[in-house]
């Protein structure tokens, strides 16, 4: 697994992940974001999971409205640009705070474990539309 970005960078993080997704099969990617805290959108952190291409992706935390208005755009703008090129599985993996620092430094195949585990099935929108509770 390759881990991507620089922590609270969203640009460049968004940057970096587009780059190493040039080529894929997008139908065929499954996204999963990654955060600490449950129903906690209006201010949460993700970092993004993908798998089903050629090797799996996590980048480091840096989209999300925990990251200002640079990284809630940067969430937006990446939800649209995968679903404008056919990503239809979406997940959500919440991991404890307690793990959630840790999870860019242990083993790779150990992490990719437990995102594919722990993931729960999203909708994308939830990530985007200003209207939903949790993103007000």
């Amino acid at each position: 697994m390759e881990v991507l970005g620089v922590r609270g960078a969203p640009k460049q993080t968004l940057a970096a992940l587009m780059e190493a997704l040039k080529g894929a099969r997008f139908p065929d990617l499954i996204v999963t974001f990654v955060t600490d805290w449950q129903d906690q959108r209006k201010k949460a952190r993700y970092a993004v999971f993908v798998r089903g291409g050629k090797h799996p992706l996590l980048t480091m935390d840096a989209f999300g409205p925990a990251f200002g208005p640079e990284g809630d755009r940067a969430l937006v703008e990446l939800v649209q640009w995968l679903q404008d090129k056919g990503v239809r599985k979406w997940y959500e993996s919440v991991i404890p705070p307690s793990e959630y620092a840790a999870l860019f430094e242990i083993d790779p195949d150990d992490v990719y474990r437990q995102l594919a585990a722990n993931a729960n099935p999203s909708d994308p929108a939830l990530y985007t539309h200003k209207g939903y509770a949790s993103r007000m």
